[in-house]
């Protein structure tokens, strides 16, 4: 029983790594449009668990809600009676960075420790950069749209805990909320087509 718990969580991890490392941009296929929170690997540092260093520090965090930052936009159109490939080339560089309402320790701590507790690969800002390709994405017959892009961005809820001399985690400060962006993002949107004669 143990041992198919193990395998099954190895393969999970081992699942999530290869889609991590193989997919630097996401798209609408990856998400859906179904922006689900990402679940939970573990409650460290969860206020009024137990804790095995008096004096350690930590940070427990929730993420609240995950939402498309879109930054820019290009229109597309096609009058084919085919369906044509669309794609568009970034002509200006656009950077997000992790937004903290509060002070805490420092950004580059808040990604680690969002890393171990999700288990994806969190990192202090995300990149568009001059030239890089938003597509190619296929754009039916006689329709029109947008091609968007921007950023994938996690809302967390965080606090710093500490742990008290009864070995217990014990909130330190007030609590504090933090964005930060997952990954690059981009999709096809699609709106109603004129007539054309």
């Amino acid at each position: 029983m143990l041992k198919k718990s193990i395998a099954r969580a190895a393969a999970s991890v081992f699942a999530a790594l290869s889609l991590l490392a193989a997919a630097p941009v996401a798209h609408a296929a990856d998400f859906g449009g179904d922006f689900e929170l990402p679940q939970r690997w573990n409650d460290d540092f969860k206020p009024g668990t137990h804790c095995a260093t008096p004096g350690e520090n930590g940070t427990y965090v929730t993420a609240t809600r995950r939402w498309f930052k879109q930054t820019d936009a290009t229109s597309v159109a096609n009058r084919n009676d085919e369906s044509v490939p669309v794609s568009h080339t970034v002509t200006q560089a656009r950077t997000q960075t992790i937004e903290v309402s509060g002070s805490i320790k420092g950004e580059g701590e808040l990604a680690k420790v969002l890393t171990q507790t999700y288990g994806f690969n969190y990192v202090h800002e995300q990149h568009w950069k001059l030239n890089q390709e938003v597509g190619p994405y296929t754009l039916p017959a006689n329709s029109q749209g947008k091609l968007v892009w921007g950023f994938t961005m996690l809302d967390t809820d965080g606090q710093d805990v500490r742990c008290n001399t009864d070995q217990e985690w014990e909130a330190v400060g007030k609590p504090y909320s933090a964005t930060v962006p997952e990954a690059r993002y981009s999709e096809l949107q699609l709106g109603d087509a004129p007539v054309w004669n």
